[in-house]
């Protein structure tokens, strides 16, 4: 597990617009915050929850990444999530600056479609 852990610090130095999970000291930044949520999204859990929306949101709510995510695998290529394969595989994060930047303005966007 060392030496893939190795190849794929070796594949990051490469690849500089993506981080590895296990080096990264915090991802929840990278999620949607309830103060992120569209209006009308927010509005829905304060209807099901009332005053325990918010740590009801924090508890169960499926958070949506602002930036792309994949898996890499043992053979260096990147996968979609959801296809996780065997073997000992790892999250990355894109988060480079035109990444963070496309999320930000992306969720400007979807933020003032429920205004």
């Amino acid at each position: 597990m060392e030496e893939q852990l190795e190849k794929y610090r070796q594949w990051q130095k490469e690849n500089p617009a993506w981080e590895l999970i296990c080096d990264m000291p915090e991802t929840e930044s990278l999620y949607i915050q309830w103060n992120e949520l569209p209006k009308a999204e927010r509005m829905h859990w304060i209807g099901t929850y009332r005053e325990s929306s918010k740590d009801a949101f924090e508890e169960f709510g499926v958070k949506r990444c602002k930036v792309k995510t994949a898996v890499l695998c043992p053979d260096l290529r990147l996968l979609d999530p959801l296809d996780w394969p065997e073997g000992f595989c790892m999250l990355v994060f894109k988060t480079d600056k035109e990444a963070l930047h496309m999320s930000t303005k992306k969720l400007c966007h979807v933020k003032n479609r429920y205004k």
